[in-house]
């Protein structure tokens, strides 16, 4: 949480994720409850961080913009979509409906929207590196008639 406040780049969507799971933890130690949902929570949000890390680690050795590291970032949007947009729901819909403290109701909904917030924005980045990568092999790209077109 000290390093979000005092790092290079501060960001308040990270900022928020860590003060939401610091409280989160907190409180389930706090009321002795949750300790499994707590434990499935780290699982979903924490999958997909070795992929997070790889993106990062390739594009430091110089891999930017290779296929290895495209393979690495939709790796990393699969599961990370995967967990936090379908297990992530899962968890707070049980977490909601059981019997818990009102903190550790909320701390559990705003995890759930810091992870549909970076997941608005890790789908801008897999449309982005797709289309650059298929600028890289020589596909046009959709036509904006078709991006645009409503369905009557």
């Amino acid at each position: 949480m000290i390093c979000c406040l005092f790092g290079d780049g501060f960001s308040f969507d990270n900022t928020f994720h860590h003060l939401v799971s610091i409280i989160g933890i907190a409180a389930g130690l706090a009321f002795e409850k949750c300790g499994s949902e707590q434990v499935a929570a780290l699982l979903i949000t924490e999958i997909s961080s070795p992929f997070l890390h790889a993106r990062e680690l390739l594009k430091e050795v110089g891999y930017r913009d290779t296929d290895l590291n495209l393979a690495a970032d939709m790796a990393f949007g699969v599961i990370f979509s995967v967990a936090r947009m379908v297990g992530g729901p899962y968890l707070t819909f049980l977490t909601l409906s059981a019997y818990n403290p009102m903190l550790i109701k909320a701390m559990a909904v705003g995890l759930q929207l810091v992870s549909a917030f970076w997941f608005y924005k890790i789908v801008k980045m897999v449309k982005y590196k797709l289309g650059k990568a298929r600028e890289k092999v020589g596909l046009p790209s959709p036509s904006p008639s078709l991006q645009t077109a409503k369905l009557d």
